[in-house]
């Protein structure tokens, strides 16, 4: 098989087997929802969620492994080691100490509603490098203010599911019921703005979306927090996107991590971090600080990811284009 017909290939499993796994969570969850079959006692939905979900945070550790990744983080010491470090030893101690510790509610709902906020923009902003990574894969390229009018269904995402997820968080259903109904129709509103914009933008750039795998990308990002608006159950709502975000970043991250071959050491490290990150999920029933500590864990995540995938700064394109040298032939 030539070079040519060889990357070519690698764009075809990458785009197909990408799409794949972001449908099958978007698509399966709001079918289960409407057949009302019972979210808590399924295996298989409590499998999937904890890999798409403790799973592909975990996943991060997974760069350590691979010795290039980590002569790109030396530089930033503090970012890709005294960070994660800090935050591990604050779960830690969570685990063995946070029970006795009282925390205030309010405090709760406020840093979960913080953690919400960024979670959906961390979210799309994945989104938008999927669309832009299969438009580099067709020699195009998609217009910046694209990711802009991206982040307005993310807005309206998280502004549809933060009352009952926050309710359920605090164990009162009634803790933002006040403010429910109005952040919906907000929602809502922002969701139609939204989908104005998008329309003009690709009226105004044909070219740049006429691909049908940049236009199924572009349209599955769009769609991407519509569960959020149309499904009444939270559970399945959120973690239809969540599940596909996560098993979207899978073989994002095993790529960087691993490189054109796959990897022990990868594995191991992703073995050990989901084990470990089972762990503090199974003791954290009750426990307010290991669910602080969860939610810093997560933005540790953010942070770390923020910098790795950032085309715009030369080392990180770098060892993007390296990686993911079979989109960008």
């Amino acid at each position: 098989m030539s070079v040519m017909a060889s990357d070519q290939a690698k764009r075809n499993l990458f785009f197909y087997g990408i799409l794949a796994v972001t449908l099958m969570p978007l698509l399966g969850m709001p079918l289960l929802a409407t057949l009302e079959f019972p979210f808590n006692q399924s295996l298989l939905i409590g499998l999937l969620i904890f890999a798409g979900g403790v799973g592909h945070v975990a996943s991060t550790a997974c760069l350590y492994a691979d010795k290039s990744v980590r002569q790109f983080m030396a530089p930033i010491k503090w970012r890709f080691y005294a960070l994660p470090a800090a935050c591990l030893i604050a779960t830690g101690c969570a685990i063995y100490f946070g029970a006795s510790l009282e925390i205030s509610q309010a405090i709760i709902a406020g840093l979960f509603m913080i953690h919400l906020a960024w979670l959906h923009f961390h979210y799309q902003r994945q989104n938008y490098g999927l669309v832009a990574f299969t438009a580099a894969s067709t020699g195009n390229r998609v217009p910046k203010s694209f990711s802009n009018i991206l982040l307005l269904p993310a807005l309206a995402g998280v502004l549809a599911i933060t009352p009952p997820l926050v309710g359920n968080a605090m164990h009162d259903e009634d803790y933002l019921a006040a403010a429910q109904n109005i952040m919906y129709v907000v929602a809502c509103v922002i969701y139609a703005i939204g989908a104005a914009l998008l329309v003009r933008l690709l009226a105004s750039n044909r070219t740049a979306f006429s691909h049908p795998r940049i236009a199924l990308m572009t349209a599955a990002a769009f769609l991407f927090f519509l569960p959020a608006i149309v499904i009444s159950d939270s559970d399945y709502a959120f973690w239809s996107y969540a599940m596909a975000h996560g098993f979207q970043y899978l073989p994002m991250v095993f790529t960087v991590a691993g490189g054109a071959k796959p990897s022990w050491k990868v594995a191991i490290t992703f073995v050990i971090s989901v084990v470990i990150g089972g762990f503090a999920l199974h003791r954290l029933a009750g426990n307010q600080a290991l669910f602080l500590s969860g939610i810093l864990l997560t933005w540790v995540h953010f942070i770390l990811d923020a910098r790795i995938w950032r085309m715009t700064n030369p080392d990180s394109r770098k060892l993007l284009r390296e990686r993911f040298e079979f989109l960008f032939a």
